[in-house]
């Protein structure tokens, strides 16, 4: 048995444990939150924000499109309209 008590003792003697180091002050949570999570945050709200802006620029190409079309779809209708009104002056000038 004192062999056991030697090597017990010599093993415990040079361990490397180390009691853990007690808790910091909890007034600085948000800083060892930001810290921990602050990287994760600020690539999802970027990529949030680029998503957002890609939509709202489709968005606003879309829109813009539909406008050129309608005005386009506008000015068509008038030059036929347009085209039918100087017809028919054209044909009544002819006639006199």
């Amino acid at each position: 048995m004192p062999a056991l008590r030697a090597t017990y003792g010599w093993v415990r003697s040079n361990s490397t444990y180390q009691p853990p180091d007690p808790p910091k002050s909890s007034s600085n949570r948000h800083g060892a939150f930001y810290k921990t999570f602050g990287r994760p945050v600020a690539k999802n709200f970027l990529i949030a924000l680029f998503t957002y802006q890609v939509i709202y620029w489709s968005w606003l190409k879309l829109e813009s499109l539909e406008v050129k079309k309608e005005k386009d779809d506008e000015i068509r209708s008038l030059e036929g309209e347009l085209r039918s009104i100087t017809k028919s002056k054209s044909t009544t000038y002819g006639a006199h």
